[in-house]
């Protein structure tokens, strides 16, 4: 005879036992044929899975879990474990012709298609023609000619498009703006804005300036920023604008396409975007989630992902907040080449509103309910997922997910040694012996969301697609 408590249970509590049975076995680490190489050991301890398997057992269930072993063919897993090699600190990338950046569609990265159609590589015979006058108009038309440039989001938080409480000195109206600007001001503000980073475009060897001028954690109590303080800058290369394909092309050949190719087959279209995502310990992104399918691989690094399935994210507060960015200028008195950058005293506004999770949720929530709000406490069953180099998390559409990160051990052991006073004298005079950063290096694959997929299928159903 049928159970007669599941026959009362109502869709919320029917969704919290799922919630609970998921956090009992929480993520699994499995292996997918054709896709994972490995060890003996990784044969014996993990399950392997046929693609179909795959499909049914995570996909349609919208389960997330881990796939290990699918990175044992890239080149980067090695590569990148050089900095002066990922950040070219020997200058050895040919220069390009950069034009105008416009918003770009696939970018499909083919193995044997290492660069973008807006950029022409410039050798230095290349260079010496244009100097002499010899360039055809074609090439000069491609924009300024130099060295390789990315997107680098700076905040004074670690936290980029996120609830964030700002404190600055405000006027009273526009007209005052220059008393502002003389030190004079009405009063003081605190708002509660979602916060956008300053963006800027520099060369590798920037961004790795950049990242290492990064503290080596998160700023305490980081939802709070103080403007009227001057704040340094804590920089993540982040940029979710199909980046791999549009700023990264001279990687792509340590990126094999296996698991790009996977993904197109068990979400049955060729993906939306490819993302890639430099960066250190002082960056948190926090909780949201995307509608899309989610393939998110790691390379170099620990990734801390904390995940709440689409069924609770409709008890997450999400308040319409005013949208603002920080901006930035120029610290006073740098030398060329070594820039640093201080945030404008006030948030610079777009006139918009956006609407965006309220919630923090850390992994001490994930251990003890006793860390999430009251309010929260018995409708969030978070569950956490700490993802290794060389292994790749399946996040399913509408998922939502905060993600922290660490620098893995191989890094933590140099850095450590490094540290000594005997290395750290080499390294002041020598920068090929200074330590490598503590560096977390990621590639991620977005494929759109089928409504016709039954998890989705039954959010819809019920009004849980948020």
């Amino acid at each position: 005879m049928p159970n007669e408590k599941a026959q009362t249970l109502t869709v919320a509590e029917a969704f919290a036992e799922t919630s609970k049975a998921l956090q009992q076995f929480n993520i699994e680490r499995i292996r997918v044929d054709g896709l994972s190489r490995g060890n003996a050991c990784d044969e014996e301890k993990f399950r392997m899975l046929t693609e179909q398997e795959f499909m049914r057992e995570f996909v349609f269930h919208s389960r997330p879990c881990i796939i290990v072993g699918a990175l044992c063919d890239w080149p980067a897993l090695q590569r990148w474990r050089d900095d002066r090699y990922l950040f070219d600190l020997d200058e050895k990338l040919p220069m390009v012709y950069e034009k105008e950046r416009t918003s770009k569609g696939n970018g499909e990265i083919n193995e044997n298609d290492s660069f973008h159609e807006d950029e022409e590589i410039v050798t230095e015979s290349d260079a010496e023609d244009s100097k002499n006058g010899t360039s055809n108009n074609e090439a000069e038309s491609q924009g300024t000619l130099g060295p390789r440039r990315v997107t680098v989001a700076l905040t004074p938080n670690g936290r980029a498009d996120a609830v964030t409480y700002v404190t600055y000195n405000a006027v009273k109206n526009e007209s005052q703006v220059h008393d502002k600007l003389e030190g004079k001001s009405d009063f003081v503000v605190t708002e509660k804005l979602f916060m956008s980073a300053a963006e800027l475009r520099v060369t590798l060897p920037e961004l790795y300036r950049l990242l290492r001028a990064n503290p080596l954690v998160p700023p305490l109590k980081s939802q709070f920023v103080d403007l009227r303080r001057p704040q340094r800058s804590i920089a993540y290369a982040q940029m979710q604008n199909n980046c791999l394909a549009e700023e990264y092309q001279h990687l792509h050949a340590d990126i094999d396409t296996a698991l790009d190719r996977f993904g197109t087959r068990v979400f049955g279209g060729k993906r939306e975007a490819a993302n890639i995502w430099l960066g250190t310990p002082a960056s948190v992104s926090s909780m949201h989630q995307d509608w899309v399918e989610n393939l998110y691989a790691v390379v170099r690094g620990v990734k801390e992902f904390i995940l709440v399935p689409p069924w609770e994210g409709v008890f997450v507060p999400k308040p319409e907040l005013p949208a603002a960015a920080f901006t930035l200028k120029a610290a006073a008195n740098c030398k060329e080449g070594e820039e640093e950058y201080i945030f404008s005293d006030s948030p610079t506004r777009d006139g918009t509103s956006v609407p965006w999770m309220d919630v923090e949720l850390t992994p001490a929530a994930v251990d003890d309910p006793l860390h999430i709000k009251e309010e929260l406490r018995d409708k969030l069953h978070p569950l956490i997922a700490y993802v290794q180099p060389g292994e790749v998390l399946y996040l399913p559409a509408l998922w939502l997910h905060r993600v922290a990160q660490h620098a893995d051990s191989e890094d933590s052991r140099v850095i450590e040694e490094a540290s000594t006073e005997e290395i750290a004298k080499v390294s002041r005079h020598d920068q090929k012996h200074s330590a490598p950063l503590p560096l977390i290096a990621a590639v991620n694959y977005w494929y759109d969301m089928s409504f016709t997929n039954p998890a989705v299928v039954m959010l819809r159903e019920f009004g849980l697609l948020l």
